[in-house]
This record gives C-alpha cells, structure tokens and sequence, in this order.
C-alpha cells in the first residue's frame, strides 16, 4: 500500500480534514475524487467534440487531417484555422489527461 501526504495549511487543511472525516474509507474519498475528474474530463471533451464538429462541417475536413495539415504549415494562418487549431490541442490535451485517470 502506498502513503500519500498532502501539505496543505489553514482554513484548507481544516475543510480536507473535515472532508476526510466523512468517509470511513480512505479509498473511497480517492475514488469519488477520480470518478469526479473522469466524468469532469468526459464532459469538457464533449463540448469541444461540439465546437470541432463545427469546424470539420465548415471546412470538410476531420479535425486529425486539420492538424497535421495545419501543422505542416500547408494551410495558412487564416484565424479560423489558429482557433481550430487551439481548440483541437486542447481536446488532445482533455483526452490524454482522462487516459491517465483510467
């Protein structure tokens, strides 16, 4: 089994050791605290699902061969593309971050 320690102070340590006092399972706070990040993550990922399906419709184009087009310097700097650029990145981010909570 592995320690963790948390070095938290004042009215924050005070609101997690009141927290950590609900749960008579350790685990399970840890584990309600994952299932929260996960559900958060599959969430936000939805969301920019919406926006990129957008820019796909817009431009005929799956947001995978945007990127490595964009990326190549092969489609300019037109702003639609620096936005769907930034949005996609940040759903690669999302989604790595979820693959690491599962």
């Amino acid at each position: 089994m592995a320690h963790i320690t948390i070095d938290v102070q004042g009215d924050l340590a005070n609101k997690f050791n009141n927290l950590m006092l609900l749960f008579d399972n350790k685990e399970q706070l840890v584990e309600k605290f994952i299932d929260y990040h996960v559900k958060k993550f599959k969430r936000e990922i939805s969301r920019i699902q919406t926006d990129l399906d957008e820019y796909e419709k817009k431009y005929n184009m799956s947001s995978t061969d945007f990127y490595e087009q964009f990326e190549a310097g092969k489609l300019g700097d037109d702003m639609d593309f620096i936005i769907w650029s930034g949005i996609y990145g940040l759903q690669l981010e999302r989604k790595q971050k979820l693959q690491e909570l599962l």
